[in-house]
C-alpha cells in the first residue's frame, strides 16, 4: 500500500466497552486498503472525517469521476475532555484506502454490480483519478443519499458469485445530512465602480464572528421558488420575511443593497436562477422527498400546483421535452428514454454549467427552471460564478442570483467554503406572531429526528426488541424507518425542514481479513465508540458524534450531524459486534449473525502476550470460531460465521 493511499481514508481502535482515557497495551492493525465511492454530498466530510482516523500529518484529497482530485483540510477537535489535532495524530496509522466521489446513483451502481470499472473507463465523466492509483475492479463500501432497492439488492446477490461471494446486503444510515438552501451573499455588481451588490438580511446568522447566511423563507416561498412561481429576489412574499421593528411595528424591508439603485432594484431586482443536479443525485433525492411532501395542500396559493410528486434521483423532468444531457454525462438521466424522475413537469432548461462556464448548447437559461450541474462541487461553482447577466435596467450592473441545494458541508461555517445557507421555516409556523427559521446545523438536524423515528426493532433507546413493522435483517428497513408512521422525517414538524441520511452501503463478508476489519475500524470511530488510539491514547467520543459548543465533533464542524444515539447503539450491536443483547423473548441479537466482524482486536481477545502488540493480517481469525480443548469459542475480530474464508468485497 502506497503513502498516498494512506494519505486518503482511514483506521480506528479501541472496544465499546473501553472507558474513555483509559490505558492500555498499544494495539497497532494489520495494513489495508479500503476503496470507496459515490454520493457527493459527502465528499468533502468522508475524506475530513477519515483524515483523523487515518495517518498522521498527510494532506487528504478526495477524487472525483472526471479524473481530478481536491485537498480536504486536516480535522481538529478541540473539546477539553481529549483534544485531538489530526495533523499530529491518528487513531490508527496503518490503514489506507480512496474515496471517489461520483455521485450516489453511480456508486449504487458499483456496488450492485459489485464492479466500478465501469465508471473509470475514460469515457466522459467516468475517469479514475490517476493521482490514486490503479483502478480498481469494486467497491468495498458505497456512501449513497438516496436509498437501496430491493431490485438493487437482488442483482447484487446474483453478482456476488464465487471469490466475490459477498454475504447479506448490508445498509445502514452513517450521517444526518441537511440539505443547504445554498446562495452567494453577492447578487451583483456594479461594473463601472468595481462595487459588489449584497442582499442586505435584517436577520443575518453569524458563527464565530462570520456571517453565515440566514436569508429567511418560508415554506410558501421555498416551494414557490424551487416550482419556479417567484423567480425574482425582489419578491413581495420575499421581502415580507425580512422584517424589522420600526417603533414597536415590524416593517418588511427590501434585501437591496443600499449602494444599488432603488428604480433598478423595483424595475428588474435580481431574476432567480436555480442550480441543481446533473447526475442521479440522492441529495437531489432528499431535497425533491421534502417538497414532494410540503408543498401540497395549496401552500403556494390558488392554481399553483406541486409539480414535486414523489422522491428521485432527478428533478421533475418530461421525456417529450426532446433534452438530452447524455452528452455531459453518460448516465445522466435526462434524456427522452430516461426514468426516474421527481414529477413530470419540465423544471430542467438545458443549459448545464460545466465546470468553467454555462454550457447552452442544448438550452438557455429559463426562469423558474434549472440550470444542472455535475456533483455537489460544480453545483456550489455554478452559484458562485461571478455576476455575468445583465441587468435588464442598467447595462452597469451585472448579476447573479442563483441558489441550489447541496449538503450542508458545501456552505459556512464549514472549513473552506464561501456559499452562504438560507433559513428555512421549522413546520408550519409562519403563520404564526413568532415563526421559528431554522439553518442547517448539526444540532437542527438532530432535532428534525424527533423521538419517535427509530431504528428497525428497537426501544426508545435503540435497545433489541424483536419483531415490529421493520426488521434489522432488511437492509430496506433500515431506510424504511425514518419515513414511515406519523413521524417521518420526510416533513418534520421540528428542526430544520430538509433533513435525510447519507447510506453507508456494503456487505458482511469480505476477500481480505485486513479490509474486514479495516471497514469495522472506521464504522466503530465514525459512530462514536472509539475511545483510544493505538497508542493508548484517549479519543472523546464527541470527536465524531459531539454536536454542542463544548464538544463540536468533526461532523458539526461541516454542517453534518452524527445519527441519534439510539441508531448509533443499534447499528454497533447489530453489524459491529456478536452483541449480547436479548430480547423479551430470550432470543439473541447475535443470533442473527448480522455482524460484520465480532468486535475488534485486542492484545486479550488474540492471546499475545505482548505489550505493544502490533498485528499482521495473518492474526486476524478467518473463521468466527475455534475449537479449544473441546469447546467452541468465537473468536474476537473473527468475522460473520455466514461468510467463507478469502471471498466476499
Amino acid at each position: 500500500m502506497t503513502d498516498r493511499y494512506k494519505a486518503i481514508l482511514l483506521s480506528a481502535v479501541a472496544i465499546s466497552g473501553l472507558a474513555g482515557g483509559t490505558a492500555r497495551a498499544q494495539v497497532t492493525f494489520p495494513a489495508a486498503e479500503l476503496h470507496a465511492m459515490g454520493a457527493s454530498s459527502v465528499a468533502v466530510i468522508l475524506p475530513r472525517e477519515l483524515n483523523c482516523v487515518g495517518p498522521d500529518g498527510v494532506t487528504k484529497q478526495t477524487g472525483k469521476n472526471d479524473g481530478s482530485v481536491s485537498t480536504v483540510s486536516e480535522g481538529k477537535y478541540t473539546g477539553v475532555d481529549a483534544p485531538f489535532d489530526c495533523a499530529t495524530r491518528s487513531i490508527q496509522k496503518n490503514i489506507g484506502g480512496v474515496y471517489v466521489s461520483t455521485g450516489s446513483g453511480a456508486g449504487k451502481t458499483a456496488w450492485k454490480n459489485i464492479n466500478a470499472s465501469a465508471f473509470f473507463t475514460g469515457a466522459a465523466g467516468a475517469v479514475f483519478p490517476s493521482a490514486f492509483g490503479s483502478t480498481w475492479s469494486n467497491p468495498h463500501f458505497v456512501m449513497s443519499d438516496s436509498p437501496i432497492s430491493a431490485a438493487d439488492i437482488s442483482t447484487f446477490n446474483s453478482a456476488a458469485v464465487g471469490t466475490k461471494k459477498a454475504g447479506a446486503a448490508l445498509q445502514i444510515p452513517l450521517y444526518v445530512l441537511p440539505v443547504a438552501v445554498a446562495y452567494s451573499p453577492i447578487y451583483g455588481r456594479k461594473v463601472a465602480e468595481k462595487i459588489d451588490l449584497s442582499f442586505s438580511l435584517t436577520h443575518p446568522v453569524v458563527v464565530g464572528g462570520v456571517k453565515v447566511g440566514g436569508l429567511r423563507l418560508s415554506k410558501q416561498v421555498y416551494c414557490g421558488i424551487f416550482n419556479g412561481y417567484i423567480t425574482n429576489w425582489n419578491d413581495n412574499w420575499i421581502k415580507a420575511l425580512n422584517t424589522k421593528t420600526v417603533n414597536g411595528v415590524q416593517v418588511a424591508v427590501s434585501l437591496m443593497d443600499r449602494k444599488d439603485s432603488t428604480t433598478r432594484w423595483n424595475t428588474d431586482g435580481v431574476p432567480i436562477r436555480l442550480v441543481g443536479r446533473l447526475d442521479k443525485s440522492g441529495t437531489t433525492d432528499i431535497f425533491t422527498r421534502h417538497l414532494a411532501a410540503s408543498c401540497n395542500g395549496g401552500i403556494m396559493g390558488a392554481g399553483k400546483a406541486n409539480n414535486y410528486l414523489n422522491a428521485a434521483e432527478a428533478l421533475p423532468y418530461s421525456t417529450s421535452s426532446g433534452i438530452d444531457l447524455t452528452s455531459f454525462r453518460a448516465d445522466s438521466p435526462y434524456k427522452p428514454s430516461g426514468t426516474g424522475f421527481a414529477g413530470t413537469a419540465n423544471l430542467i432548461s438545458g443549459a448545464v454549467f460545466n465546470g468553467t462556464a454555462i454550457d447552452t448548447s442544448k438550452g438557455a437559461e429559463v426562469a423558474g427552471k434549472f440550470l444542472l450541474a455535475d456533483g455537489s462541487g460544480k453545483v456550489v461553482t455554478a452559484i458562485n460564478l461571478a455576476a455575468d447577466r445583465p441587468s435588464a435596467n442598467s447595462a452597469n450592473v451585472l448579476l447573479n442570483g442563483k441558489v441550489g441545494y447541496v449538503g450542508a458541508d458545501f456552505v459556512r461555517p464549514s472549513a473552506g467554503q464561501t456559499l452562504h445557507a438560507a433559513a428555512l421555516e421549522q413546520g408550519l409556523t409562519n403563520s404564526t406572531p413568532n415563526p421559528v427559521f431554522r439553518m442547517p446545523t448539526a444540532l437542527n438536524a438532530v432535532s428534525a429526528f424527533g423521538t419517535k423515528i427509530l431504528p428497525p426493532e428497537s426501544d426508545a433507546a435503540g435497545r433489541y426488541v424483536k419483531g415490529g413493522t421493520f426488521s434489522r435483517s432488511n437492509p430496506l428497513d433500515w431506510y424504511q424507518a425514518l419515513y414511515a408512521g406519523e413521524a417521518t422525517l420526510a416533513n418534520p414538524a421540528q428542526g430544520y425542514p430538509i433533513t435525510g441520511t447519507t447510506q453507508f452501503v456494503s456487505a458482511t463478508c469480505f476477500t481480505s481479513s485486513a479490509v474486514r476489519n479495516a471497514l469495522t475500524t472506521f464504522l466503530h470511530a465514525s459512530l462514536g465508540w472509539t475511545r483510544a488510539d493505538y497508542a493508548g491514547g484517549q479519543v472523546s467520543a464527541g470527536m465524531f458524534t459531539g454536536t454542542t459548543a463544548a464538544s463540536f465533533g468533526l461532523k458539526a464542524q461541516m454542517g453534518v450531524a452524527p445519527l441519534p444515539a439510539a441508531w448509533r447503539l443499534a447499528a454497533r450491536e447489530t453489524f459491529l459486534t456478536r452483541s449480547l443483547q436479548k430480547a423479551a423473548d430470550g432470543t439473541l441479537l447475535r443470533d442473527r449473525k448480522l455482524y460484520i466482524q465480532n468486535g475488534l482486536p485486542t492484545a486479550t481477545g488474540l492471546a499475545k502476550n505482548k505489550s505493544n502488540l502490533v498485528l499482521a493480517a495473518s492474526d486476524l481469525p478467518t473463521t468466527a470460531t475455534s475449537v479449544v480443548s473441546g469447546r467452541t469459542v468465537y473468536n474476537e475480530a473473527g468475522p460473520n460465521p455466514n461468510c467463507t474464508a478469502g471471498a466476499g468485497l
